[in-house]
């Protein structure tokens, strides 16, 4: 090729590059030129678009179910106006059944003056209508809508889902003790509805014009508020089972006692934060077993006397007894630290041995019959006394029984009705019987207590109760016993005892027909010595037996003299003619008056009835 040709060619490359570059130049301000056009024009419309919206609703929106697309407020509240007409609630429970409610059931209104549709329109915002259009704006205003909230209260009232009596209930998921384990019983989706809760939601629905409320979907029915799957539930589970495995182990002297894994279960349970709890009030049944299996406190007791003679010592305040309160209460605890324990029981009061005799080889006995008594400790006998027990005459005679010191005093003064002793050794037992020194008496022993005893009370040497009360303490056991055959003194006890059925065979409902068994009994009695009438321990059976008849025969004159009056009214009858009216009258009427047993005295009675007849017949 010739450098013409190249010249030539060159030339034209050249202009063909040049005319490109104009025209890309062109194309691009053309462009531009159409999307600032295109710019302008959306703008415009946005903006346009944006006032339009300050006074009418959203694209695609809706109001209480009413459609507002791009309407005004009066277009919206006509809408909603048309939409209130043939507005219904639809209830549609778990098995599809429905029922429903009308506007006319609750006076259902449309709120037209109060400018609840402006308000909403007032909120929205003219300038994101765009976003409106991705994201349709549903409008939801309780208060555009009003209902007579009586009329819904009764209307739910007789809505067959609150009336229907077959119901499942909602139950939370909770723990149970089966196979001598606890699980993890599942939550109840029940069919329980709370009225008040329900009213609630079904205000909401009709203020808003929703069509349909679907019971189950709709969380009508009570929730459960504790699910299966609840930690705090799984961990509760967990302690419960980790205290079954736990040994709780009474050991009784000799004797063991597991408490059984059920009473543990039992007695288990949670506080509304599912936090592990124990109820002691449900070991009550538990404890009591142990206590009635256990105790020795109130029972009668044997006794080697010393007199060589075995006695059943009466029961009284000695012995062991378990404290149910405490116990179980302790046993609360021990389950839920979770730990094994090995221990004794709880007790009130405790006695000296769990094995043989309670009381142990360490007691003060005390024979009432011989008036004497031993004190021994360790099994070997320190003292023994002569004493004087309470006046059996009197009726404070000293009772037989098993007693624990409750507690020792020096220099007291024993206070009653009408005394003020001073003693220096004072050791109760009973209440306020006890053993005391006795500086007032110059003897101990015999018959005394019989007619000269104290008012309960063991009276003893100064020294004798002085050796005692330098060798007991609280709780150390008393046993008072009588054993007949160890009196120091003759009675006629065959005498007394005769006095004593007498006095019993009077019986307990006295009648005037009751007076010869009573005096006979009295006549009895005052034939005895001083010291054998101290051994008729019934003497105020026959004192009350005396006071009742003695009444009796007061009522029984009393009826005597209302009986007599009237048989004076009934004589002055006299021969019955029309004017015997009055008399015969007042005799009937004195008559119908009286008491039962004072018409049986009455002897004239007859002669009243026959008056009566021959007035008739006139």
């Amino acid at each position: 090729m010739s450098l013409q040709d190249n010249a030539s060619d060159n030339a034209l490359e050249s202009t063909k590059n040049n005319m490109l570059d104009v025209i890309k130049k062109w194309n691009w301000k053309k462009i531009g030129i159409i999307v600032a056009i295109v710019a302008v024009i959306l703008l415009v419309i946005y903006f346009g678009l944006s006032i339009f919206f300050q006074s009418h609703f959203y694209f695609r929106s809706t109001v209480n179910g009413a459609n507002s697309s791009a309407a005004s407020v009066q277009k919206v509240q006509n809408r909603l106006d048309e939409l209130s007409k043939n507005y219904v609630l639809t209830i549609e429970d778990e098995n599809g059944k429905t029922e429903q409610i009308t506007p006319a059931d609750v006076d259902l209104k449309i709120s037209t003056s109060q400018g609840k549709v402006e308000h909403l329109l007032e909120n929205q915002n003219g300038f994101d209508w765009i976003g409106a259009l991705i994201h349709p704006k549903n409008y939801i205003s309780e208060s555009i809508a009003s209902y007579d909230e009586q009329k819904l209260v009764d209307k739910i009232a007789v809505l067959n889902c609150i009336t229907n009596t077959d119901v499942v209930k909602t139950q939370n998921a909770t723990y149970s003790y089966q196979n001598n384990k606890f699980e993890i019983a599942d939550e109840v989706y029940g069919t329980e509805i709370d009225p008040a809760e329900f009213e609630k939601v079904v205000g909401k629905a009709l203020s808003t014009f929703k069509t349909t409320l679907n019971l189950k979907k709709d969380k009508c029915y009570k929730q459960p508020t504790i699910l299966a799957d609840n930690k705090d539930l799984k961990s509760l589970v967990k302690e419960m089972n980790r205290r079954l495995d736990t040994k709780i182990v009474y050991k009784v002297g000799s004797s063991e006692e597991q408490v059984p894994t059920d009473v543990i279960a039992s007695s288990m349970g949670c506080d509304d934060k599912l936090q592990l709890t124990c109820d002691s009030a449900k070991l009550a049944d538990y404890v009591a077993s142990m206590s009635k299996k256990y105790n020795t406190f109130g029972l009668s007791k044997k006794l080697a006397t010393s007199y060589g003679t075995t006695v059943t010592v009466p029961g009284g305040n000695y012995g062991w007894k378990i404290d149910k309160k405490g116990e179980a209460e302790q046993l609360s605890k021990d389950i839920l630290a979770g730990d094994n324990v090995s221990r004794d029981f709880v007790y009130a009061y405790k006695a000296a041995s769990r094995e043989g005799n309670d009381y142990g080889n360490s007691y003060v006995e005390i024979n009432l019959t011989a008036q004497h008594l031993f004190l021994y400790v360790d099994g070997s006998k320190v003292t023994e006394s002569d004493f004087v027990s309470g006046n059996v005459s009197k009726g404070n005679g000293t009772p037989a029984g098993a007693y624990r010191i409750t507690y020792t005093e020096k220099d007291a003064v024993l206070r009653g009705d009408n005394y003020a002793s001073n003693v220096s050794f004072w050791m109760p037992f009973n209440g306020n019987i006890g053993l005391h020194d006795a500086s007032w008496r110059s003897s101990y022993g015999g018959s005394i207590y019989l007619h000269s005893g104290s008012h309960g009370c063991v009276n003893l040497p100064y020294s004798a109760a002085q050796t005692i009360f330098n060798h007991i303490s609280t709780g150390f056991p008393v046993l008072a016993y009588t054993l007949p055959g160890t009196e120091s003194y003759s009675l006629d006890t065959n005498a007394a005892n005769n006095v004593m059925n007498l006095i019993n065979g009077i019986g307990s409902t006295i009648t005037l027909q009751s007076e010869s068994a009573i005096v006979d009994a009295r006549n009895q009695y005052n034939a005895l010595s001083n010291e054998t009438k101290a051994l008729v321990t019934n003497l105020p059976t026959l004192e009350a037996a005396e006071a009742n008849l003695s009444q009796l025969k007061s009522n029984d004159d009393t009826e005597h003299t209302n009986a007599d009056y009237v048989i004076g009214l009934i004589n002055q009858i006299g021969d019955v003619t029309l004017n015997s009216k009055d008399s015969i009258h007042n005799a009937r009427s004195a008559y119908n008056a009286l008491s039962t047993i004072a018409k049986s005295y009455v002897s004239n009675y007859n002669t009243l009835t026959a008056a009566e007849d021959v007035y008739g017949a006139l």
